[in-house]
């Protein structure tokens, strides 16, 4: 009972800082979306210190602290829940298993703590902020700075790979999935995925724990169409958090984690 009182008021204090955008960037985890063409977005992202900063890598960790705290009492949050479904749903028995988007490293202790002793994990973020807050946490697990889009793995490296809640930060996405579908020996999970069910893929900027970043929300055709085209095939799809863009982008969109196998 005590966690849903917690979450409620987490909601009502959000509802009332989101109008006022000094508050609102020093307290919301996202705020001040707008629309961008994809040049913009690249010039947007070349200029915005984003997830590199230390000061997002400390906000990323304590508003994650908060759900770990959760996740230890026994009380996962449905992003959590959905990642260990899609990871049982390969069937593979004691895979290994490469995070892209590592972050703060939160997904190695729910694993640990949801799906104990069942995987050998590695962490990959391209914020060596993330990586060093993540080793300081976890000191016992791997983690490594790398670009998503240039993986520095040999083929089919890993039995799974994740792409954790960081494809919708990734402009070339495309080369992301390519690269995923290239180190994976078996299955792919893209994880908490943005979609529009009728629209365009779109860029956006916002600030994320109070720091300028760019993010991608994408046509599910075109997002399959990409998978497809990387050698992947569509398993299982989960609806995963809520994420709706349509006050920017005037269009709903929704959350999803997709379960691809190499073919």
């Amino acid at each position: 009972m005590v966690p849903v009182v917690i979450r409620e008021l987490r909601r009502l204090i959000a509802r009332m800082v989101a109008p006022v955008p000094v508050l609102n960037r020093l307290i919301l985890a996202s705020a001040g979306y707008r629309v961008l063409t994809f040049d913009q977005a690249l010039a947007a992202q070349a200029a915005a210190s984003g997830w590199h900063s230390r000061r997002s890598a400390a906000r990323q960790a304590k508003a994650y602290g908060r759900l770990l705290t959760d996740l230890r009492a026994g009380t996962p949050r449905l992003d959590f829940q959905v990642a260990m479904q899609a990871v049982r749903a390969t069937g593979l028995s004691h895979p290994s298993l490469l995070e892209v988007g590592c972050g703060n490293g939160y997904y190695s202790e729910a694993f640990a703590k949801l799906m104990p002793g069942a995987l050998d994990y590695t962490g990959l973020d391209n914020s060596s902020a993330m990586v060093e807050s993540a080793r300081a946490a976890y000191p016992g697990t791997p983690f490594i700075v790398g670009d998503a889009t240039r993986l520095q793995f040999p083929d089919n490296a890993f039995d799974i790979v994740m792409n954790g809640v960081a494809l919708m930060h990734i402009l070339d996405f495309a080369g992301a999935i390519r690269e995923a579908a290239r180190v994976a020996l078996s299955h792919v999970v893209f994880h908490s995925v943005p979609v529009f069910a009728d629209y365009r893929t779109t860029y956006l900027f916002k600030f994320a724990y109070g720091e300028p970043v760019v993010e991608v929300v994408f046509s599910e055709k075109e997002l399959l169409e990409s998978f497809s085209a990387a050698g992947l095939t569509l398993l299982h799809r989960w609806p995963a958090l809520e994420y709706d863009v349509a006050e920017a982008t005037g269009h709903h969109s929704r959350s999803f984690t997709y379960l691809c196998r190499k073919t």
